[in-house]
């Protein structure tokens, strides 16, 4: 029970709060028909949002190491912070009050809030750090469908139905329109939606009062620097295994509707909208698999090889059109897989000590990912011929991802001796 109380859940309210970020697109017309700019200027909002969780995940490490309760409390409050400046910048037509809000303060509070879970339910659970690792990880993925819902509103059964329930997002609460500036107030309403939760979490995640488990090659904390760090061909060749797989995943992620809808592959509207919807659960599905897997292997290292061997050979079979909808079902759970099993790994390595500073500075690459991936599916794909030059791109990508975790797994290898 005190595993619960301590970390379970406080790592569940913090990860499916900020998990928001995903949800962006949900209110990028309403922004850009009331700021009057290009829906892809509105949409840069969350792509810095992206940039700077990298960054915050990155450079915050030493205080998630030094006070979990000072992390999540700054990281709770840059997040507020950032809504209610997303919330006063739509109000006042400001786009760069939005990239302030959204971009650098939200996107800021959620790389914090991020990591600072993950290294105490490893503490909570020795015997299972992936999969304990996995579950801030997992319902991160689920913050998007939760904002949806808290935006849209809910409904079970058809008009007349026995069983009838429909509850009213904000959406409907504030009347919101393209151009009539109702979506302002939405963010400060998620702004109290949220506040009360990640609080409340803030203060009940504590880790537990035993000595910091040192295993692998452990960093002595007093030792620690990011300049050694960036040295480390472990290290470098561990934020390129992320770097590559997310940036493969936000190449093909942001154009799967528009891909299913083409002539080749043919797709009916009803089977583009489920497979979409599956999407979801595929990457909350492979981020909890793959962690569990990762746990019972004789070297967790080796899942790498396995989620790159599965994406390249789904998107081999991509070249055939018709096999896109199941490209996109894998490649969404091998793509969350790649968060969900970096922090285990990172521990067997370099230990627990610094594993916060060390597992923030892998996810720099998240940001990194976050700009390159989406404008290199777009320019591909204008330049080359559309579908079949992003298949092929992907498939190149994850080759290469595939031959750069083999000689990590080699490196480790020697250093186990």
């Amino acid at each position: 029970m005190k595993r619960f109380a301590s970390a379970v859940l406080p790592a569940f309210l913090l990860a499916v709060s900020v998990g928001q970020i995903y949800a962006f697109t949900n209110f990028s017309s309403e922004i850009a028909g009331h700021c009057g700019c290009k829906p892809k200027e509105a949409q840069f909002a969350f792509s810095l949002g992206i940039f700077f969780l990298g960054m915050g995940a990155a450079f915050f490490g030493k205080i998630v190491e030094r006070n979990i309760r000072l992390s999540t409390i700054i990281g709770t409050t840059l997040f507020i912070a950032g809504m209610c400046t997303t919330a006063a910048g739509v109000a006042n037509k400001s786009l760069m009050a939005v990239y302030l809000g959204y971009g650098l303060l939200v996107g800021l509070g959620t790389g914090i809030i991020y990591i600072s879970p993950v290294k105490t339910m490893m503490m909570w659970f020795p015997d299972n750090k992936a999969l304990a690792a996995a579950l801030p990880i997992i319902s991160f993925g689920l913050g998007s469908s939760l904002s949806t819902i808290v935006y849209k509103g809910f409904a079970i059964g058809g008009e007349g139905s026995v069983f009838a329930m429909h509850f009213k997002g904000f959406y409907d609460i504030f009347g919101v329109k393209a151009d009539n500036g109702a979506i302002s107030p939405v963010f400060y309403a998620f702004a109290a939606f949220y506040a009360v939760p990640m609080c409340i979490a803030a203060f009940m995640l504590k880790k537990p009062k035993v000595a910091v488990q040192t295993f692998g090659n452990d960093i002595p904390a007093l030792e620690f620097k990011y300049t050694q760090l960036a040295k480390d061909p472990f290290f470098i060749q561990s934020w390129l295994f992320m770097f590559l797989n997310i940036s493969a995943g936000l190449c093909l992620i942001p154009l799967a509707k528009q891909m299913m809808e083409t002539e080749d592959v043919g797709y009916g509207a009803g089977l583009v909208t489920a497979i979409l919807a599956l999407c979801g659960l595929m990457n909350g599905g492979g981020r909890f698999l793959f962690a569990w897997w990762s746990d019972r292997l004789a070297r967790r290292i080796d899942i790498m090889l396995f989620i790159l061997s599965i994406s390249a050979g789904v998107m081999c079979m991509s070249f055939w059109p018709p096999m896109i909808g199941v490209s996109l079902l894998v490649i969404n759970a091998c793509y969350g897989a790649g968060f969900s099993v970096i922090p285990a790994i990172l521990a067997d390595h370099y230990g627990m000590t610094n594993i916060s500073k060390i597992h923030g500075a892998v996810l720099s690459a998240w940001g990194f990912a976050g700009l390159a991936g989406n404008q290199a599916s777009i320019w591909v794909s204008e330049k080359f011929g559309g579908y079949t030059a992003v298949v092929a791109m992907l498939v190149a990508a994850y080759s290469l991802n595939f031959l750069n975790a083999a000689i990590l797994r080699a490196r480790s290898r020697r250093k186990r001796g």
